[in-house]
């Protein structure tokens, strides 16, 4: 039987990192990652690629509803063609999780695969603030996930780690929770994460009162550019996002040309991560959020030379 491995979360929460550690501790098994984005620019199905593992990649909409069709295709032809050892799904962040797990669990696909894992990353620093605002999301993944991991907990006092932790309780009493720095998990903790042996035959899922992508408003901008920026032109571009002239911006994340190197970013609610690498890219970006600015975040971002600017509503 094929294993297939669930990891969820909401934008920014840590899927992509998560799987990073996950793919290198099966790199002995075929294992397959379907990563699904929000815009036809995609970005963590690149960031995996650069490290040798094979991504199929779904955009321009979430597999739960707008892309279920898409999906279902791609994970048809995975298990015929390649008949992996496992398959690991990062939805996006505005996805349902039972929705997905429904789909798992029709008899195309229980007969060659079984749920072997399901797990929902929780952004230690942004959950409390964010549940509030987008909590159909929050209480789906949540409730029907047989893992949640906190991550950037090392940024955090134990005191809110603690109330993040009660919040997650009183939503799912049985799921283990797992609060320490991720980071510092040996590899037969990470390995142990995927080893879970879900009998989801017994158990109820959690449907929450969902509305479509299109109906909450979430939209995702793409840019290309050839612009050169340096890192302190970057950082600036980034500290300006938290400006409400942009719109309210959730995620951001993409490599851009950088002077004697390239940058890679990543934003998620105001924070922000710019890395240097020799590893060439050409320039796009993806930025994703709610009433969103098209206009002024294009002139934030655009090119010198020229520029590709691309729009995506669901």
């Amino acid at each position: 039987m094929i294993k297939i491995d669930v990891v969820s979360g909401f934008l920014g929460s840590g899927k992509t990192t998560l799987i990073k550690s996950l793919l290198k501790a099966y790199e002995n098994e075929k294992v397959v990652l379907i990563e699904n984005e929000f815009g036809d620019i995609g970005i963590d199905g690149d960031i995996i690629e650069r490290e040798g593992f094979q991504v199929f990649e779904i955009s321009s909409g979430c597999i739960c509803c707008i892309m279920k069709k898409d999906f279902l295709m791609v994970l048809s032809r995975i298990i015929k063609e390649f008949n992996p050892d496992r398959i690991i799904i990062e939805p996006t962040g505005i996805s349902i999780l039972s929705d997905i797990i429904d789909m798992l669990r029709t008899k195309e696909f229980i007969e060659r695969c079984v749920i072997n894992s399901l797990i929902t990353v929780i952004d230690s620093i942004n959950y409390l603030e964010q549940c509030d605002a987008f909590g159909e999301f929050f209480e789906d993944q949540i409730i029907n996930a047989e893992t949640l991991i906190l991550s950037k907990s090392q940024f955090i006092k134990q005191e809110k780690i603690e109330r993040i932790s009660s919040s997650l309780r009183e939503l799912n009493e049985k799921a283990e929770i797992i609060t320490s720095n991720w980071s510092n998990l040996s590899f037969n903790e990470v390995k142990g994460l995927l080893e879970q042996n879900i009998k989801l035959d017994f158990r109820e899922l959690f449907h929450t009162e969902y509305k479509p992508c299109k109906e909450n408003k979430f939209k995702a901008i793409g840019i290309e550019t050839s612009r050169k920026f340096t890192k302190d032109e970057l950082e600036e571009i980034l500290k300006k996002l938290k400006n409400p002239v942009y719109g309210e911006i959730l995620r951001g994340k993409g490599f851009l040309k950088g002077i004697n190197s390239f940058l890679e970013f990543s934003y998620t609610n105001g924070q922000y991560i710019i890395d240097e690498n020799k590893q060439k890219c050409s320039g796009k970006l993806c930025l994703i959020g709610q009433n969103l600015n098209d206009e002024e975040i294009n002139i934030l971002f655009k090119s010198k030379v020229g520029g590709i600017f691309h729009r995506f509503q669901f």
